[in-house]
């Protein structure tokens, strides 16, 4: 008979170890140019202070006129033209209304 507690344990320990963003800022409600002003503000002082992980949240644009994000095809290109690794935000943490970036 298998033990489901002991893969229920086993799941755990392995989330434990997730890297945490250091910092995050939420761009929600920003324009695109005062995004960009933030973002390049946001990244420098992240790397300044040695970050190995942050997170921007661009939020998912539900509330925008075409139903998507105005912002994350923005904030990607920034972070492609920087050369940094980025992903989507694990769903607890924004899912794809959220970047995680290792800096």
């Amino acid at each position: 008979m298998r033990n489901f507690n002991a893969r229920k344990n086993k799941k755990v320990r392995h989330n434990k170890y997730l890297q945490i963003a250091q910092a995050e800022i939420d761009l929600h409600g920003f324009t695109k140019q005062e995004a960009a002003e933030a973002l390049k503000n946001f990244i420098k002082n992240a790397y300044d202070k040695k970050y190995k992980r942050i997170r921007i949240i661009t939020g998912k644009g539900l509330h925008s006129e075409n139903g998507q994000s105005v912002l994350k095809g923005y904030v990607k290109s920034v972070l492609e033209k920087e050369g940094l690794n980025y992903s989507d935000s694990k769903i607890y943490d924004g899912g794809s209304g959220a970047i995680d970036v290792q800096m």
